[in-house]
């Protein structure tokens, strides 16, 4: 007879380390600049966490939330398209088809505090405070959930922000000094308002997402000191490493209002990290192949008209009353130059894998689409870099037959192709560029497939060979706190990662009130609250 551990803790600490990679982290705590992390990793069960397809961060912390893959939560990427007027939307949480794991603990009348998770905006119902991700249009916008709340932290913390702030590669060592010192400062604010959340809610749940981690990365991989790409000298290693301690001195108050709390811990990151070889073309790729005409110079009014149109349109919103909440759509005719007569296949948006949709004159002829699709399918997964042989796509298929639904109602893309580790596929290309690879100096490091997981809780097996995807952390949360899995997640609850396995308990898809001070047109437009 297998004995069960039933309810072993009653609050769990979420660490969200946007990007966290082994690849920074074990060298890290070999080198003594993050002993909190390092603390953790020594008393949890730690393994591999693998990400989704595309490994970019609405879709990631998506599966986290909901304990669900894509297929079932219904985002794929940062943007959707209308197929109703042919523009281009971003997504944002009402778009999500199920319940997250926080409105499963708000069901069973449990409170939450999240700290800038993204995908959390329009903030959810539940008790507690919700504090959205970067995505928010702006820290007013960030604490729409919590208005009181934001008050005391705008004025007591000033250096509180739901933004990103390594926005390009420093340039000098001044500026990697400055933005170094940005980015210590908001890793510290983090800390403090988990502390003055913890203060005014009695939470099963806390949520403290640090997004600059992943940014970080992005833009000063080199200056960590960790592979073949490293540059610099220890004074613009310095800096780097002073926002991994900061990280850590972070994580470490975390850890403590945790042990004060009787809290788990769970840390863990929505994809990992690696050198950048290259871009990759995606569009450019479908042009070689004969299934994209680009317009011809001299032809290309159409487009720079519709281009120009967008940015006017979007900067005179911005400037109108309560503009600065507002994100209008953009037009596909603005994103991508192409004679639509001529195309069969586009992609009008992704940063980490091709969205490739179908052209106008094949979406509606079954027969031609199927045809097309397998054609973008076999192009990307032929596609290698002309000097190493290695792929740059880990995958293609087609969105209609994996995940069985009608692409063009969902707004998403007909073929995804996932990159390969080291490459970043990009729709964006600069309209003279022709070259289907090309490196990227301010962009030395992209996402990679596996990310990392920590368990910290009563009876966990220690040890680095606990294998689990995005998806798997909600439900084994949930069953730690003895509360029903919702039978809406698609994830499996990590027994092994215990001693014993946790009692499982399945209920029915919690019921997700709307909050009244957003309306459905309103976000779509705007992304705004209501007066």
């Amino acid at each position: 007879m297998r004995h069960h551990i039933s309810a072993p803790v009653s609050r769990v600490l979420f660490l969200g380390l946007d990007g966290g990679t082994m690849t920074v982290l074990r060298p890290a705590f070999q080198r003594g600049w993050m002993p909190n992390l390092a603390a953790l990793w020594r008393r949890s069960a730690t393994g591999s966490l693998a990400s989704t397809v595309p490994m970019v961060t609405p879709v990631a912390w998506t599966s986290f939330s909901t304990g669900c893959l894509p297929s079932t939560h219904g985002i794929h990427e940062f943007y959707y398209v209308d197929s109703a007027d042919r523009t281009i939307r971003p997504n944002h949480a009402r778009r999500v088809k199920v319940p997250t794991v926080w409105e499963a603990l708000g069901a069973s009348g449990r409170s939450v505090v999240s700290l800038n998770l993204p995908m959390t905006y329009p903030p959810p119902r539940v008790k507690g405070l919700v504090v959205a991700g970067s995505d928010a249009p702006g820290l007013d916008w960030a604490f729409a959930q919590c208005p009181e709340f934001g008050a005391q932290v705008r004025a007591a913390l000033p250096d509180f922000t739901h933004r990103i702030v390594w926005k390009r590669r420093p340039r000098t060592l001044d500026e990697l000094r400055t933005t170094a010192a940005q980015n210590q400062a908001i890793f510290r604010a983090q800390a403090d308002a988990a502390e003055l959340a913890d203060g005014q809610v009695d939470w099963s749940a806390m949520m403290v997402h640090f997004h600059n981690l992943d940014s970080l990365q992005h833009r000063v991989w080199p200056y960590l000191d960790l592979d073949e790409t490293a540059e610099g000298d220890e004074h613009w290693h310095g800096p780097v490493v002073a926002c991994l301690k900061a990280l850590d001195d972070a994580v470490g108050r975390l850890l403590e209002l945790a042990s004060k709390r009787d809290a788990a811990v769970i840390a863990l990151s929505d994809h990992g990290f690696g050198p950048c070889r290259a871009l990759v073309n995606i569009n450019g790729l479908l042009r070689q192949a004969g299934l994209q005409k680009g317009l011809a110079y001299g032809t290309r009014f159409r487009y720079r008209a519709h281009r120009l149109s967008d940015r006017l349109r979007r900067w005179l919103a911005r400037r109108a009353p309560g503009g600065s909440g507002r994100r209008l759509p953009r037009s596909i005719d603005g994103q991508v130059g192409c004679d639509w007569k001529q195309t069969l296949a586009f992609a009008p948006f992704g940063q980490l894998g091709g969205c490739v949709f179908l052209g106008p004159t094949v979406a509606d002829h079954a027969e031609r689409a199927e045809r097309t699709i397998a054609e973008v399918v076999a192009v990307c997964r032929e596609a290698r870099d002309p000097e190493t042989g290695a792929r740059l796509f880990a995958d293609a298929f087609s969105t209609a037959e994996r995940y069985d639904l009608d692409p063009a109602r969902e707004g998403i893309a007909d073929v995804i192709a996932p990159s390969a580790d080291g490459y970043q596929a990009q729709a964006k290309w600069g309209p003279f560029n022709h070259d289907l690879l090309r490196p990227d100096p301010n962009l030395p490091a992209t996402h990679y497939r596996q990310g990392v997981l920590a368990i910290a809780a009563p009876r966990v097996r220690t040890g680095e060979d606990l294998p689990a995807e995005l998806h798997d952390v909600a439900p084994t949360a949930l069953a730690l706190l003895g509360l029903r899995v919702p039978r809406s997640m698609d994830g499996r609850v990590l027994h092994e990662a215990f001693e014993r396995p946790l009692r499982v308990r399945f209920g029915a898809r919690p019921v997700v009130e709307v909050d009244p001070r957003f309306d459905a047109p309103l976000i779509e437009a705007g992304f705004g609250p209501t007066e």
